[in-house]
């Protein structure tokens, strides 16, 4: 990510939850999609489906697995 995004990009990186809704949930979960971790129904709700394959997600990628997409989760998930 260090070379894709700047330094003011990655400062403004939030935590993403369960309960979350809007764009910032769609791009989890279509994000998580594309990377093979199908949340179920690309809805903009951060609901169990998402929570389920992003657990899923931190798993596969030896993360620590909070079901929360931070800084860490984030910049794991678009280093592609």
């Amino acid at each position: 990510m260090d070379g894709k995004w700047g330094v003011k990009t990655k400062e403004t990186i939030v935590t993403v939850k369960k309960g979350a809704k809007g764009n910032l949930a769609w791009i989890l979960q279509a994000a998580l999609y594309l990377e093979g971790f199908n949340p179920g129904s690309l809805d903009s709700i951060f609901g169990k489906g998402t929570e389920s394959a992003l657990y899923k997600f931190q798993k596969d990628k030896k993360m620590t697995a909070d079901k929360k997409a931070g800084k860490a989760t984030i910049t794991e998930l678009f280093a592609a």
